[in-house]
């Protein structure tokens, strides 16, 4: 009996299933395909044309081959937009042809830049090596790439541009150069004395000449400032200097003239007195190296001169006294000889004889013991005078043979001077122990000492002329600080000015007193006169920094007390201190303080800051250490995470959340170390994850296995009671084949839980309406066959997933739709769409089975 309701039911399965659709032939279909192959190899031109036919075109083949000829920006976006959700193939392959012209045209914006600001480079008045150099590594940068996009024609562009710049560098090298060897031929015309005035101004006008055509130069800004200054500078100081260099060249003309005339006559035409007079009365001499010159040939010239030397005084006349003035002079002088007489002191009692022998002694009543005392004196005084004559001359040679020597013994000046200074007071006095030297032994002594007195005089020469140079230094020195001071405007000494370069005053300063201190010798009188005048030019300088270097110390004194008020347990002490000491490196550099002020307040500011320096070390000593137990902590959960080996993807989900939270409230580890065990943890965790995902995809293939095979039972239960609806009269059902099902089902693994949920109440409704022969239910399985399918078709579309080849023309219908519903914001839930494809009761084939489990394990792949 159950055999026979089975045949039954079976029968009239058969007739109850509705036929699917009538469907065009695949051989048609293929026509179509085939002509639509051939439509898209043939377009070509319009790209807004073979959009459209993208868009139009049902078949994927034709889409992809005609999308590969679109060109244009705009058909390529319109075609984007259209397909990012019914074709990847064509959307992916339209995204790239985008993100290629996008790169094209960065490329081509950046290189046009490039190009532009090498064009301005080679305009800009004020080019240097370093423009050219980032220019270069800018153009370096962009065409690193060889994508073959960079024309022939943008190359040469740059490169003629670059060539310019080149060119431009190069002639900037050359005018410093020039510069350079202009400065070397002033330097050289400063020390040259053999040129003539008007050799010397040639010169001097050639090089103005080329300074002029240096300004006329486009690249004479390229030229360094202060040397171009200082080339000016020494070639206004040498033209200004022109008169003087002429005088001198004239002075040393006539010398010459004179030397030369000298130099050619006889030792008896010289005359000592004559040379000497001409030679003071010539022109001094500025240029030392040439007047010692010159000086030497004078004086071996006046080796050759006679010396005339002048007679030695008259005799004295006879005195005219009253009687008793001279009995009285006779006594004073009488007495005072024979003492010297007595103690042997000859020049003396020779000086008095000489004063009684101006007296007429026959005239004067003298006793005969008196006259008999005169004569024995005077005979006396003769062999004193003899012995002491001789003793004089002896002395008197040794004292020419030392002055004799004196120059070839290697003296000082002073010492040469002291010597000779010496040797004429011993010759005098010798003179008054010894008497008068022979005029011979005179001339000879004296001809020797002005011989070796030369340096000496020579030296004070060239002291005065020094002195003479060193004023004139001086007053250069005090008209350029008041050039300088009136070229500072007004404003500088307002003191509420704050916008002050006070660098360029304070090395002004600086430099023109070390100068000041660096001149050398001058005059008593001079020295003071040029003291007051340098102090008087300088004093508003002086004043002006004064009064700021109170403020920079009153300021300076402000920072080390706020160095003092670092708290060193606050986090952002390191960068208080860290701008404090800039500020300080700021007001140093703007502002320098004299040494020795500097040298205190620097000693003080700095010991302020190492005591907060080392306050913060050792706070630091124990979060050091404190970062180093962090650190331990933190390789041990990277070394537990990188030995899990659990199974169970759960498991492994919960012991990584725990890992990672004690990781999240484990401190801060050493600095150096942070960034590799940061890596470590993200290459532990990121292979626990992919594992995670690779357990998760295998237990959710692993469930999914029995989809298939409970969707075939639930097909059969709902085909057995569309079987039914068709003829409810002709019914005889054998309910153990209820149970079978049952059974079956049960022996199937179970599903996830929300897809085991939706499908076994879908199944058990399914027996449920079979047992109670449910006929509206039987007619809603017929009536939600064309819904689930087209459920089906749009899930294939959405998901990306391939429809079968006969349901193409329907697939491009759905896309349409599913587009227009992707635009009005309808979106579906992944969960949402697989409770719907299996809890919706409907008839299906084995075609419908295998496409929702394609997309039941399509959306059930993680992540």
């Amino acid at each position: 009996m159950l055999n026979f309701l089975l045949n039954c039911f079976r029968k009239k399965r058969q007739k109850a299933i509705p036929q699917p659709a009538v469907r065009k032939e695949p051989s048609e279909s293929q026509l179509a395909k085939k002509e639509a192959l051939q439509q898209a190899e043939q377009l070509s031109g319009d790209d807004l044309l073979i959009a459209d036919f993208v868009l139009q075109c049902k078949f994927a083949d034709a889409r992809f081959i005609a999308a590969r000829k679109i060109q244009s920006r705009d058909a390529l976006e319109k075609v984007r937009a259209a397909v990012v959700k019914t074709d990847r193939r064509v959307y992916r392959l339209v995204q790239t042809r985008l993100n290629e012209l996008a790169f094209s045209d960065k490329f081509f914006a950046d290189v046009g830049t490039c190009i532009e600001k090498a064009a301005h480079l080679v305009q800009e008045p004020g080019l240097t090596p370093n423009l050219v150099a980032e220019l270069d590594r800018e153009w370096k940068m962009i065409t690193s790439v060889d994508n073959g996009l960079l024309s022939s024609e943008l190359l040469a562009q740059f490169n003629s541009l670059h060539s310019q710049l080149t060119s431009r560098l190069a002639l900037q090298v050359d005018l410093q150069l020039e510069l350079k060897a202009e400065d070397g031929r002033l330097s050289e015309i400063g020390t040259d004395s053999n040129l003539t005035p008007d050799e010397r101004s040639t010169v001097l006008e050639e090089i103005g000449a080329r300074i002029n055509g240096w300004k006329q130069s486009p690249e004479w800004l390229s030229l360094p400032r202060q040397a171009f200054a200082a080339l000016e500078t020494k070639l206004d100081t040498l033209k200004q200097q022109s008169d003087l260099y002429a005088q001198e060249f004239q002075s040393v003309a006539e010398r010459i003239d004179w030397l030369e005339k000298w130099e050619q006559l006889d030792s008896a035409e010289l005359k000592k007195a004559e040379l000497e007079k001409i030679w003071q009365e010539l022109p001094k001499l500025g240029n030392a190296e040439k007047r010692s010159e010159l000086d030497e040939r004078y004086q071996n010239v006046l080796c050759r001169a006679i010396v005339e030397v002048a007679d030695i005084a008259p005799l004295q006349p006879k005195l005219e006294l009253p009687d008793n003035e001279a009995l009285k002079y006779f006594d004073e002088h009488f007495k005072a000889m024979q003492q010297a007489v007595e103690a042997g002191l000859a020049q003396e009692a020779f000086t008095h004889e000489e004063a009684l022998s101006r007296l007429d002694l026959d005239k004067l009543d003298l006793s005969a013991e008196q006259r008999d005392q005169l004569t024995e004196s005077r005979s006396e005084i003769r062999r004193l005078k003899g012995w002491a004559k001789w003793g004089g001359q002896q002395s008197r040679e040794k004292l020419i043979r030392f002055v004799e020597s004196l120059p070839e013994q290697d003296l000082s000046i002073d010492e040469l001077s002291s010597a000779i200074v010496n040797a004429r007071e011993q010759w005098k006095s010798l003179a008054a122990v010894s008497g008068t030297a022979a005029r011979a032994q005179w001339i000879e002594f004296d001809t020797l000492c002005n011989r070796a007195y030369e340096p000496v005089l020579e030296h004070a020469k060239e002291q005065a002329l020094e002195r003479q140079e060193n004023v004139l230094k001086a007053e250069a020195i005090i008209d350029n600080a008041r050039a300088f001071i009136n070229s500072l405007d007004p404003v500088f000494f307002d003191a509420d000015n704050k916008d002050k370069d006070w660098k360029t005053i304070i090395n002004f300063y600086r430099q023109i007193s070390q100068v000041w201190r660096q001149i050398g010798m001058v005059g008593k009188a001079e020295k003071k006169r040029l003291d007051d005048a340098f102090s008087t030019a300088l004093q508003p300088v002086r004043d002006a920094l004064y009064q700021q270097s109170q403020l920079e110390i009153e300021m300076r004194e402000q920072l080390i007390e706020e160095v003092r008020g670092i708290d060193p347990d606050s986090r952002d002490s390191g960068k208080l201190l860290k701008a404090i000491q800039q500020k300080w490196q700021t007001a140093a550099k703007n502002f320098p303080l004299d040494n020795r002020e500097d040298k205190k307040l620097w000693s003080r500011f700095r010991e302020v800051c190492e005591n907060l320096h080392d306050r913060r070390m050792e706070k630091n000593k124990a979060a050091d250490s404190e970062r180093l137990e962090h650190l331990q902590q933190k390789e041990a959960v990277c070394t537990e995470l990188e030995s899990v080996g659990m199974t169970d993807a759960g498991s492994m989900e919960q012991r990584l959340s725990q890992l990672l939270k004690q990781w999240a409230n484990i401190g801060n580890v050493p600095r150096e170390s942070e960034a590799e065990l940061q890596k470590r943890l993200d290459m532990a965790v990121s292979a626990i994850r992919d594992k995670i995902v690779q357990l998760k995809a295998e237990k959710m293939q692993s469930a999914l296995k029995s989809l298939p095979e409970k969707l075939r039972l639930c097909s059969e239960v709902e085909s057995r009671m569309a079987a039914v609806c068709q003829n409810p009269d002709d019914v005889s059902l054998d309910m153990s084949d209820d149970e079978k099902y049952d059974m079956a089902w049960k022996t199937l693994p179970p599903l996830p839980d929300k897809l085991e949920n939706v499908i076994s109440h879908r199944f058990y409704n399914g027996l449920k309406a079979m047992a109670g022969l449910n006929m509206g239910y039987g007619k809603r399985l017929a009536d939600n066959v064309l819904s689930l399918k087209e459920n089906i078709l749009r899930c294939e579309i959405v998901y990306g997933l391939d429809s079968p080849d006969e349901l193409m023309q329907e697939r491009m219908q759905m896309q349409v739709k599913v587009l227009q519903d992707s635009l009005g914001g309808d979106h579906l839930q992944s969960e949402e769409v697989m409770k719907q494809l299996l809890e919706l009761p409907a008839l299906m084939d084995d075609t419908d089975i295998q496409r929702i489990s394609n997309l039941i394990i399509e959306l059930k792949k993680p992540g």
